[in-house]
């Protein structure tokens, strides 16, 4: 090999950022729940957000689809958040549109008391959608991804709620991806799931990733170093660690990461 070939500089990959939160802090009323927050959450990646219960993991989850502002008094008080460069709190945001682009998977799977094409096709008609060959393509594609087609394809006019928890779980991600999302957010998407179902949901995310940007809370350090690239440590209201799943596993820097992914405390 020349020398020329060895003396070029490496070529460095720029990081493309699909969610940027800036200095957030969020109240409960009078009550400071988030405090400074700031991450960058990288475009197709999986990003786990671990800590105690009562830290402020799903606030944070429910701050990026403005979830939030169904409940009185709760209301981000400073910083910014910016999807993709879009300030989702500007007041000139259509929600409806932001909670179509930044999906949801639930702890619970939430399948609606309809057919399993309608719960999949809820999203699509909602947005306006009524063409039935758009329909029934964009529901076999969203089943496809979700690994859920060929259990479902000669029962699709059958109710979602008679399928069991796992598969209820990835009709649940097979209507949030339906509509073509930017992120799918997850809340502890397999809490309620067995050994199985589970794995089953983690190898559909892991595969999803190259197409979706994933943010997961879980209290599950085994799951967060499956399936995640990246990982939040949060603890009373503030990220006291942020890195790579791999690096922050084996060689965290924060004592406090150290002592709650060893289970000493949390």
């Amino acid at each position: 090999m020349s020398s020329e070939v060895l003396d070029q500089p490496s070529i460095k990959t720029q990081v493309e950022i699909a969610a940027s939160i800036r200095e957030v802090d969020f109240c409960y009323g009078s009550s400071l729940i988030l405090k400074n927050i700031n991450l960058e959450i990288e475009l197709n990646k999986v990003t786990a957000f671990i800590g105690p219960s009562g830290c402020g993991k799903s606030t944070l989850l429910r701050c990026l689809n403005r979830m939030n502002d169904e409940i009185p008094r709760a209301r981000v008080t400073k910083g910014k958040i910016f999807i993709q460069g879009e300030d989702i709190y500007d007041p000139r945001v259509d929600v409806a549109r932001l909670r179509n682009e930044v999906g949801m998977v639930f702890q619970k799977s939430n399948a609606f008391p309809r057919s399993i094409f309608e719960n999949v096709a809820y999203g699509l008609q909602i947005r306006g959608e009524r063409n039935s060959k758009v329909l029934a393509e964009s529901v076999e594609q969203a089943l496809r991804a979700a690994a859920l087609w060929d259990e479902v394809k000669d029962r699709l006019h059958e109710s979602g709620v008679g399928l069991s928890g796992g598969q209820q779980q990835r009709l649940c991600i097979a209507r949030a991806i339906a509509v073509k999302p930017r992120i799918v957010l997850m809340d502890e998407p397999c809490s309620a799931l067995d050994p199985i179902a589970t794995l089953k949901v983690e190898e559909l995310i892991t595969q999803l990733a190259k197409v979706y940007t994933f943010i997961i809370v879980t209290h599950s350090m085994q799951q967060a170093s499956r399936v995640s690239d990246k990982t939040a440590f949060f603890y009373l209201g503030e990220v006291i660690e942020y890195d790579d799943t791999s690096t922050m596993f084996s060689n965290p820097r924060e004592k406090r990461t150290e002592e709650y992914i060893s289970g000493r405390f949390g």
